[in-house]
């Protein structure tokens, strides 16, 4: 798998709609469509356990691709220290 780029996300179309893109290390994005035109949804999948879980980075292009890479290198970070992402996240908001 090949690092996803920002000249492939921006010739995404319709068509694309419903399709998933992957990039190394667990990084996947959910393509849709949205009133603005295409938008990407990208999740980090780990492993807790004995689960499968996915932990959100952001859609594109309401954030850089440089910035959704990040929120997973922070999850991947957390998991590390035996700490589940999405409980970071939820107790962080709260």
């Amino acid at each position: 798998m090949a690092k996803i780029t920002i000249k492939e996300l921006e010739s995404l179309t319709a068509d694309d709609a419903g399709r998933i893109l992957r990039e190394d290390g667990n990084l996947a994005g959910r393509i849709s469509i949205r009133k603005d035109g295409v938008s990407v949804s990208f999740f980090y999948r780990y492993r807790w356990g004995d689960q499968n879980k996915e932990y959100s980075c952001g859609s594109w292009p309401r954030k850089s691709l440089t910035d959704i890479r990040k929120a997973r290198k922070q999850a991947r970070a957390l998991i590390d220290e035996q700490i589940n992402p999405n409980e970071q996240k939820k107790t962080a908001k709260a």
